[in-house]
């Protein structure tokens, strides 16, 4: 036999690890537990309901809420929302650092040639267009405050700038120097190449100069005809005088 409605009784507990919840004399209801914003339970029973939600972490505080929709009638609907402190002081953190990875060069160089770390238990590695972007994994690891090349960024990563890891080249053809300028051999002309006459160990009469007399400066050739001419006109006139003379 159902208990009559006013004998609803839901009921809370929290503490450090864990969330129990117990609904009791219900006719028919749906229950919902949402636990650090994430739902743990989402349940329709009838008379009652007992559920308890533990491993919760003890070093970190935890907000809950149960809800509870009952079918008989909405006034017998029900929420309830609390909050669990930590329980224990965390440990601390245990630092580490970022791994360098070897850097690549060449003119057509890029990113993309780089390989990435191998990632840990405690960091993760990838790349952005700003570099290599290192990650950790939980809030129980921590970079130290010297980073090396590495950078901390507002968001808790650390980046490796690009330029650390890409080392471009200048590859622009060097300009060839100019190639010195054969200077022009003359050829010798057919003239040229034809030997000159060796002169002759005996030369010609006709290529000799006829002999200058001393007294004149005249050659003998001229001396001779100039008395041959004289000779000649004085034949001439000893014959004009005899003409003369036989017509008289």
């Amino acid at each position: 036999m159902a208990a009559p409605a006013s004998a609803h009784t839901p009921s809370v507990s929290a503490d450090c690890g864990f969330v129990n919840v117990d609904l009791k004399y219900y006719s028919g209801a749906n229950v919902t537990v949402v636990i650090d914003g994430e739902t743990r339970e989402d349940t329709e029973f009838s008379n009652g309901f007992q559920g308890r939600y533990d491993n919760l972490a003890l070093d970190a505080a935890h907000d809950w809420t149960v809800t509870v929709d009952a079918y008989d009638n909405d006034k017998y609907d029900w929420t309830q929302s609390g909050s669990i402190p930590a329980c224990q002081t965390p440990p601390p953190a245990e630092f580490v650092s970022p791994v360098i990875p070897e850097a690549v060069a060449g003119c057509a160089a890029s990113l993309d040639d780089v390989v990435l770390p191998e990632s840990t238990e405690a960091i993760t590695y990838s790349k952005s267009e700003a570099g290599i972007v290192a990650t950790l994994t939980s809030d129980a690891y921590a970079f130290p405050e010297d980073l090396g090349a590495y950078v901390l960024q507002p968001d808790g990563t650390a980046l490796l700038p690009t330029e650390l890891v890409v080392l471009e080249e200048d590859c622009a053809e060097p300009t060839p120097s100019p190639e010195p300028s054969e200077e022009p051999v003359v050829e010798p002309s057919e003239e040229a190449s034809v030997p000159a006459a060796e002169p002759s160990a005996s030369p010609s009469p006709a290529a000799e100069e006829p002999p200058v007399l001393a007294a004149t400066g005249a050659t003998v050739g001229g001396a001779v005809a100039f008395a041959a001419l004289l000779a000649a006109g004085g034949v001439a006139l000893v014959w004009a005088r005899k003409r003369m003379q036989q017509n008289a």
